[in-house]
């Protein structure tokens, strides 16, 4: 039996590279898999048969539901300064569902060259590495590079905001985004598939056609999935405090907010996301 990890989903079958070889087995999963009603996804690692059959799916550190990628290291948040127009409430929608999951968010914001503004400061007092780039300016590309060595990364970000540029320009290649993975896949991409490819020293999640991610949280995953907040909820009086009631006394998170040691702006998109799930739990 080998293990391998899976780095590609194709109709059905797996392409899974070996730890031992490092070669590609293409497979199927195992009918006791079919039992159980596990379905294999990209980034797991495995127990297989060469050419045969995926036995046992090892332990999962994280995975997303949509796109169906797991064991993640990082995820890119590429958002850019104007056109379109910055979003704070989406670059938190991004960022809550990621560290949720305790995978690394890294803030890549683009298209500085059109714009005096700047948000490098707003998200690196929250703690968040951040990038503001450039491409008339290499200067901001300074240690975005080296962030991808031994870690499996993703990117995310609405469609326009410089995903396809911002991998052009890091794999030194000039491709349109349709024609990004097939080179870096060296022609084994179809458009819609997911796969897991060498890049800068580690690997990234191609999810082509994907520009958000799944809302997969519940109401009661939503107090704790900011790291800030997660933090500062070990000191509310009430293990359910949900940071929001005037009952709920003694909450640390609003405490924060007030001192600013919490961005208000993040207060009012938690509230913003904990509405939404409150009038779906009413409607359901």
């Amino acid at each position: 039996m080998e293990q391998g990890k899976i780095v590609k989903v194709v109709a059905g079958f797996y392409d899974v590279r070996s730890n031992n070889d490092r070669k590609i087995y293409r497979v199927r999963g195992g009918g006791k898999l079919r039992l159980l009603d596990i379905i294999p996804i990209v980034g797991d690692y495995v127990e297989f048969e060469k050419n045969e059959l995926i036995h046992r799916i090892l332990g999962r550190k994280n995975f997303f539901i949509r796109p169906r990628i797991a064991n993640v290291d990082q995820a890119i948040v590429v958002m850019s300064l104007v056109e379109p127009e910055f979003s704070s409430l989406l670059v938190d929608k991004f960022l809550i569902v990621i560290e949720n999951k305790n995978v690394k968010p890294i803030i890549v914001l683009t298209k500085k060259d059109l714009t005096s503004a700047s948000k490098i400061d707003f998200y690196k007092s929250q703690g968040y590495d951040v990038f503001e780039i450039n491409y008339n300016d290499e200067k901001s590309f300074n240690g975005l590079k080296e962030i991808f060595k031994n870690k499996t990364s993703f990117f995310v970000g609405q469609t326009g905001v410089g995903k396809t540029t911002l991998i052009n320009y890091l794999a030194k290649t000039n491709f349109k985004t349709q024609e990004i993975s097939l080179s870096l896949n060296r022609g084994k991409h179809t458009t819609r598939e997911v796969s897991l490819i060498e890049f800068n020293d580690g690997e990234i999640i191609d999810t082509p056609g994907f520009s958000s991610i799944e809302f997969d949280l519940t109401i009661n995953d939503l107090p704790t999935a900011f790291s800030n907040f997660r933090e500062a909820a070990q000191f509310c009086k009430f293990r359910t405090c949900k940071h929001y009631q005037e009952s709920e006394k003694d909450c640390e998170v609003k405490r924060r907010v007030t001192s600013g040691l919490i961005k208000e702006e993040r207060y009012q998109n938690y509230l913003n996301f904990l509405k939404r799930l409150i009038n779906e739990s009413w409607e359901r």
